[in-house]
Order: structure tokens, then sequence, then C-alpha cells
């Protein structure tokens, strides 16, 4: 009977980490990733952490693009904590796509780092959520907290897995998209981002805290005198067909210096069907103050 009982405690400790990661076609599945992450971190660090959650597609942006298990593998273990605090995090309809960001805090007792991280998940075949992608940018001590804005999908529905050609026609589609919003930035900046961004769009960019909304965003690219220009590389593209991303390399020039950056952009479905970015993130390619 003891036996017993010690066997069913364990099933009712472990059920939270096994089905905690689980999409359910809820948002509220893609926050409990992100608890499960951080839990791992307080545990057993931060490399322990994102070997966890990261499989053999996984990319983190550690200056550039590269695969997270190779880049983890090397790394040594770290003691200091990570701290990582959603405040935007969105699903697809599919339940097989999403992302999570907000502030973050690298603890250390000299001097902690904080910053903006952007990650994007996706289920595996056991319906798990992995990261797919993640990057992040350093800025000053954070002035005051973000609002909380977790979506869940309008109509949650199951779609049937797509051939791999398939899902590369809908992935050409997307960087059709990047493509034209690059094409239109090479000349119009103004225009560019008047056309392609979400009016709640939210631009995350080194040493600032989130831009939040097109009229602030294209704000700021006046007021600093940024001209930019990105060259797409990689697509990816929900099931659902309602959220995507791309990524690729970018150049910005000030002043006449031009600093090297690679990009990454979130684009949904929005009204008229139309395919427009909800979140951008530039990071620079200089070495990190953090080597998380």
């Amino acid at each position: 009977m003891r036996l017993l009982f010690i066997f069913f405690s364990l099933i009712i400790f472990l059920l939270p980490v096994a089905f905690g990661q689980t999409s359910n076609g809820q948002v509220s599945s893609l926050i409990a990733a992100e608890n499960y992450f951080t839990s791992i971190v307080k545990e057993k660090g931060i490399k322990k952490a994102f070997l966890t959650i990261s499989d053999e597609e996984t990319v983190v942006f550690r200056l550039d693009p590269v695969k997270a298990l190779r880049y983890f593998d090397k790394q040594k273990t770290d003691e200091r904590q990570l701290i990582r605090e959603p405040a935007l995090a969105k699903i697809s309809r599919s339940g097989d796509w999403g992302f999570t960001t907000g502030p973050y805090k690298y603890n250390s007792e000299v001097n902690p780092v904080y910053g903006e991280y952007v990650s994007i998940w996706k289920t595996n075949s056991n319906g798990v959520w992995k990261l797919a992608i993640d990057l992040n940018i350093i800025h000053q001590k954070p002035i005051a907290d973000q609002k909380l804005q977790f979506t869940d999908p309008k109509d949650y529905k199951f779609f049937k897995q797509r051939s791999e050609s398939r899902q590369k026609e809908r992935e050409v589609i997307i960087l059709t998209s990047d493509n034209l919003f690059s094409k239109t930035l090479e000349k119009y900046n103004n225009l560019a981002y008047n056309v392609f961004l979400a009016d709640d769009a939210r631009l995350i960019f080194p040493d600032h805290e989130p831009i939040i909304g097109k009229n602030n965003i294209t704000d700021f690219l006046r007021v600093k005198e940024l001209e930019i220009k990105t060259t797409p590389r990689e697509a990816d593209r929900a099931f659902g067909s309602d959220l995507a991303y791309t990524y690729g390399s970018a150049e910005i020039t000030k002043s006449g210096k031009i600093t090297s950056y690679n990009y990454l952009r979130i684009w949904e479905v929005q009204d008229g069907f139309k395919w427009n970015v909800i979140l951008e993130v530039y990071t620079e390619k200089e070495p990190h103050k953090t080597n998380f």
C-alpha cells in the first residue's frame, strides 16, 4: 500500500512538469513553458535551462544566428540568474506556434544587466513547446513596468500536418512580403513602416526600452535619423496561417556611419487578410556584455 501511495504521489508531482509545457491552444500553456524555463534556471543554471527547452532546430542569436544546442554545449555553467518576465505573448490558432517577449534581468551582485528578449516557440511532434528562435538586446534599468498582453487565438483549430513542399510554398509568401518591405525601406523608410507595421507594433532596439505603436516607431526613426536596409534570410509560418516570422541581416546608417545588425520580424494576418509586422527587433553584431 505504501509503494502504491508513493507511485501516485510521484504521478501527481510530475503532472505539472509533463503537461505544463504542452500546448492546449491557449496562451497560458506558452506562459507555463516560460515558467518551466525559469524554474530550471533557478535549479540548474542558464546553460541547462536552454539545453532543456531547445531541440536540433532551435536557433539563438548570439552575435549571429547559431544552433542553440551547439552554442550552449560549449558554454560553461553559469551560476548567475536570468529572470525573464513575459509582457506580450500570443499563439497561433493552430496552437503550434507562438512568441513571448518582455524584460529580463541578468543578475550579478556587482552589475546587473537589463534588457528585452524575444522568443519564438513551436510545438514538437508530442505537442510540447520547444524554443525555435531566441534573441535579446541590452538597455538601462527599466523606468516602469510593461503592460501585460497575453492573447488567446479567436478560433483555435487543429490543422493537419502539411507536406514539406507545401510548407515551403507558404514560407515563400512571407519572404516575398519581407522582400517588398525591404525594397521599400531602401528608398522610403517612413513609407515602409507606415505600410507594413501594425498600429500596435512593437520595436525592440538596442539601448532602448520597447517602442510601442506605429506612430511612436516612425517618430523614433525620424528623430534618430536612422536609415535602414534589410536583407531577408529565413522565414517560418504557423499552420494556422495567422502568424509568421522572418529574419536576416541589416545595415543601419546614422550620420554617415553604417552599423551591422541582425533583425527579426513577427508578422500577423490582420484586417483584409494583409500581413503586418507586429514586432521587429534588431541585435547588433557586436560582443554581448553577457554570455547567456
